[in-house]
Order: structure tokens, then C-alpha cells, then sequence
């Protein structure tokens, strides 16, 4: 198997962090955050607990922040709304100083993209590894990957700048880079030089239907360099497109995914090259204030390189319904 469900401990965090609004004494609006947090990407995970109150399965791209990514370390943001334009622009800007997510991208680069979140004490399993010649770097790497830990010491950030117009339109761009030395290795843990840029657009269309659209494109890197570029040298590109419309207590989604992964290194044992596409569709309906039902059915068609090592056809398509009863306590 690829993914393990069964990760270890009952009870774990998915973040745990301290948030301070100080009282504005200006037009600037700051905000300042301590501890483990997922960094500022998703418009989809806008509910309780990086919840997404559109759908169950999470865009390609967000599943890929819940599985690997984390601010573990400081972040501040300042917002302002100018008296121009009457009031109704409002522009923010984010930045983060991280540690402790240096395996980043590894999961990405061998398993490839999903369509499910970790906990810090997680470890998750990696597809069995190449062996490109005795004694070199994947004889080391366990086979485990541990993404919430620091490897070389060295600190990583985020830039974050949105641009909201009233309630209709959000606008979000960000750079990404974990600043990880891609030939520093603890405990068996690689760090993975990993990097991206990210675009999210979120807006409201005529007869109320939402719109949410996240492109994503990155780099990351792992080991020595063999005849040029790293051990591993990936590119990866993800996009999707969800509508969404709610009708009094009842909501209809339906999001288009686009994902693939480029390989740059000459390892032809190591080859994880992968494409594929996914159509989601979604309906909920709200029993009661603290009861939501919900039916999906999503379709997710991939060809993977590296499926081929283990005797699996590289060409896959899946599907899956899904009903589930959700309930919150508290407001």
C-alpha cells in the first residue's frame, strides 16, 4: 500500500498555536501568530479545524498542504482598507519564519499527488524505494517520512499578499521556500529543498454561485548531485476549479483538478514522472444547525511512472461515493 490510514496515536494536532489581534490605534489592522499552523493557501478550508464546508475530499493541491506542509514558527500580518475607492478595497499582507519542515516534498516527488491530513506525530510511508547503486543515499532514507521535523537548522518563509474587494472578490498570491540543504540527512530523514509559487482567486458570480480557482507550481530537490542535477529534482503543477451555490439549507459543489509532476534528475531506477485529473461532485444538506448530510462522488483519472516498479499498471482510474453524517458541538 501507498497510504496507511493507520498512522499511530488516537489523538494528535493538526495545529496548536497562540493568535494576538492587537486593538487598532490606526487604519492598519496587525495580526500575529506563535506555534504550528497550516500557512495561509487554502480557500477551500475556511471551516472549523481546516474544515471545508464545500466538500469531503480536498483539491489536490490542499491535500498536499494538509499531508506536508506547516508554519512551525512565527507569523504577522498587517491588513489595510483605504477611504478610496469608498471603502470597499482591502489589501493584506502575510509573512512567516518556519523551522521543522524540512521533509517537505518527499511524499509529492515518490508517492505523487492525493485527493485525505497528517498530524505532527505522523509518520507516513513512502512507496518502496530504488536502489540506484550500493551504498548511495536511498539505502539511508527511511522508508517512513516524518514531514513535521527540522533537519539542517535552518529557517524557511512565507510571503503572503491578498487583495479583497467587499464580499465578492478575493485575490491571493504567495511564495513558498523552506530554504532545506537537499544533501542534509538525520535520523534517516532527507531534508527536500522545496519551493512554490501560488495563485488562489475566490469570487462570487451572478445568482450567487461561488467560485474558487488555486494554481500551484514548484520545484523541490533531494541528495548530491548526479551528473548535474539532485538525486531527485522534481517540478510539480496542480490547478482546480470549484463552484459552489447554496440553496437555504441545502449546498450543490462540483470542482475540476489538474495535477502533475516533472522529473529533472538522470535516475531512470527513480522514475516518478505523473499526470492525471479529477472531477468532484458534492451535495449537503443541513439537518439541523449541528448536523450536515453529505453524498460525493469523485472520479480521479492518473498515469504514474513509477507505478510499473511494483507490478501496477501506471494507468489508473478510480471513483468513489461517499455518504457521511457530520456533527458539531458547540457554536
Amino acid at each position: 500500500e501507498f497510504y496507511d490510514d493507520d498512522l499511530g496515536g488516537i489523538a494528535d494536532f493538526t495545529e496548536a498555536y497562540v493568535e494576538w489581534r492587537p486593538l487598532p490605534s490606526s487604519a492598519n489592522r496587525y495580526r500575529f501568530k506563535l506555534g504550528a499552523f497550516y500557512p495561509n493557501i487554502s480557500l477551500e478550508n475556511t471551516g472549523a479545524s481546516w474544515s471545508s464546508p464545500y466538500t469531503m475530499n480536498l483539491s489536490a493541491i490542499n491535500t498536499w498542504v494538509a499531508e506536508e506542509l506547516r508554519t512551525v514558527g512565527a507569523e504577522a500580518s498587517v491588513s489595510r482598507r483605504p477611504d478610496m475607492f469608498g471603502g470597499l478595497h482591502t489589501f493584506s499582507l502575510h509573512g512567516a519564519v518556519f523551522w521543522s519542515n524540512d521533509p517537505a516534498g518527499s511524499l509529492l516527488a515518490w508517492k505523487g499527488w492525493s485527493l485525505h491530513e497528517s498530524r505532527f506525530g505522523d509518520k507516513l510511508p513512502l512507496p518502496p524505494l530504488p536502489q540506484i547503486a550500493p551504498g548511495m543515499m536511498f539505502e539511508a532514507q527511511d522508508p517512513f517520512v516524518a514531514p513535521f521535523r527540522e533537519v539542517d537548522g535552518r529557517a524557511g518563509y512565507y510571503l503572503n499578499g491578498s487583495w479583497r474587494f467587499g464580499n465578492r472578490v478575493l485575490l491571493r498570491a504567495m511564495h513558498f521556500d523552506n530554504r532545506a540543504d537537499p544533501t542534509a540527512l538525520e535520523d534517516g530523514q532527507y531534508a527536500w529543498a522545496t519551493r512554490f509559487d501560488h495563485v488562489g482567486l475566490q469570487m462570487t458570480l451572478p445568482a450567487d454561485i461561488g467560485v474558487i480557482f488555486q494554481w500551484m507550481r514548484g520545484s523541490t530537490v533531494m541528495g548530491p548531485r548526479i551528473n548535474g542535477p539532485h538525486a531527485v529534482d522534481v517540478e510539480y503543477d496542480s490547478n482546480f476549479l470549484l463552484l459552489t451555490k447554496s440553496l437555504g439549507k441545502h449546498r450543490l459543489s462540483a470542482r475540476y483538478d489538474h495535477f502533475e509532476v516533472a522529473q529533472n534528475d538522470h535516475t531512470p531506477e527513480d522514475n516518478n514522472p505523473e499526470n492525471g485529473h479529477a472531477w468532484m461532485v458534492s451535495y449537503q444538506m443541513a439537518y439541523t444547525e449541528y448536523a450536515t448530510l453529505a453524498v460525493e462522488w469523485l472520479r480521479v483519472q492518473t498515469h504514474h511512472c513509477g507505478w510499473a516498479y511494483y507490478g501496477i499498471d501506471p494507468d489508473a482510474t478510480e471513483q468513489k461515493l461517499q455518504i457521511s453524517l457530520r456533527l458539531r458541538f458547540g457554536n
